[in-house]
């Protein structure tokens, strides 16, 4: 359940960041913004990665 918040939170981070860029900063630092939601899209995947060996591990029952 930690990873699905953790992925949930990373995804509205994403959003958020889109979402300042364009209208507080009106697009100025869009290529900043574009690289930090690479970087949270990252992150994102490592924590479903986590997540998937979690639940396969404990799916196998060691």
């Amino acid at each position: 359940m930690k990873d699905l918040i953790s992925m949930y939170i990373v995804m509205a981070l994403m959003v958020l960041v889109n979402l300042i860029s364009e209208f507080v900063l009106n697009g100025e630092y869009a290529a900043v913004a574009s690289w930090i939601v690479v970087v949270l899209f990252f992150f994102g995947t490592l924590f479903f990665i986590n997540a998937r060996y979690v639940l396969f591990k404990n799916k196998d029952g060691r």
